[in-house]
């Protein structure tokens, strides 16, 4: 009878896990794949807080002369609300990256060059992380890192931010604060406390030249060294205040070869390199697609391009 009951209740835990991300995805439109991967710890929390109530069904579905059926009826109320408690759950979520993605763009509104600029490099550190077959959770904390990681602009003056020409050293050190600015401001944040690091970090070199913290090599998060390329990309093959012509996509990955083992982590920028160029072209309002247009290589394979020390020939900040 024990066992029948185990078996009873891991069958009910799969169906009602099954049909509440089913309903979700009718519901919302975002795709199974992504709920499952996503929420699977906070449902496996759920459902399993369930089990004492799936042992139960199953010894009452055992009771003679049919009693068991006619009993239905009073799970019926709990079932439905675990099914819209997780409905309600995937809901608030969507709003909260909704919530994310208006920050970023209101950031990006400051400066006519940079419109769309965080929502391209989430959109690429997405592509490049799906194809390193990094975990879905990494992959959502480096997306919503992407689109916050110039939110310390809001800090900067704007006679800094959208001066045209360089910078002076005394405008370049109140520039430079604005990872740190970003990663303060987000930290408070508890769903974004693994994104803060990542923010802070997405201009540190991978020789320990870079700035806040100097850090190097592999002491800089992953997220962060996907974050670097992904940015310096989308910024060399966009227009700025000190480039008004963008450069070709040819010449941006000159440059990321260029400064391989120098500014970029020479394991990942053969990722870039590598990926479709119609990903790299297209606009980021579909990220969902990512994981079907992407053929995703084993990063293994790829060949690798060796460390070049060379004089920065663009700003690629």
């Amino acid at each position: 009878m024990f066992a029948s009951a185990l078996v009873a209740s891991a069958v009910f835990l799969a169906l009602t896990w099954v049909l509440a991300v089913f309903a979700v995805t009718a519901r919302t439109g975002v795709p199974m794949r992504t709920i499952w991967a996503q929420d699977v710890s906070g449902v496996a929390a759920n459902l399993i807080g369930l089990a004492p109530l799936a042992w139960l069904m199953a010894q009452i579905f055992q009771l003679p002369n049919g009693v068991g059926w006619w009993a239905t009826p009073l799970f019926v109320v709990p079932l439905f609300t675990t099914r819209l408690a997780y409905a309600r759950y995937v809901e608030t979520r969507e709003l909260f990256e909704q919530t994310i993605e208006a920050l970023a763009k209101a950031v990006d509104a400051r400066d006519k060059y940079t419109r769309n600029h965080s929502s391209r490099v989430s959109f690429i550190a997405e592509a490049m992380s799906r194809v390193m077959r990094i975990s879905e959770q990494k992959i959502e904390k480096i997306r919503w890192a992407g689109l916050l990681h110039d939110v310390g602009k809001i800090g900067i003056r704007d006679n800094i931010l959208l001066k045209e020409g360089p910078l002076d050293r005394g405008e370049r050190i109140l520039m430079n604060q604005h990872p740190t600015i970003g990663a303060e401001i987000v930290a408070p944040a508890t769903q974004l406390a693994e994104e803060a690091p990542l923010i802070r970090a997405h201009h540190e070199w991978f020789n320990g030249s870079g700035y806040p913290d100097g850090v190097e090599a592999l002491d800089i998060p992953l997220g962060a060294r996907i974050l670097t390329i992904a940015d310096a990309y989308e910024a060399m093959t966009s227009s700025r205040p000190y480039r008004k012509t963008p450069l070709t996509h040819e010449q941006a990955v000159d440059q990321l070869e260029k400064f391989t083992g120098i500014q970029f982590d020479p394991q990942i920028v053969p990722i870039l390199v590598n990926l479709d160029r119609g990903i790299l072209d297209r606009p980021p309002d579909r990220a969902d697609e990512l994981p079907t247009m992407l053929h995703q290589p084993d990063p293994r394979d790829m060949p690798m391009e060796p460390a070049r020390p060379a004089l920065a020939s663009e700003d690629v900040s």
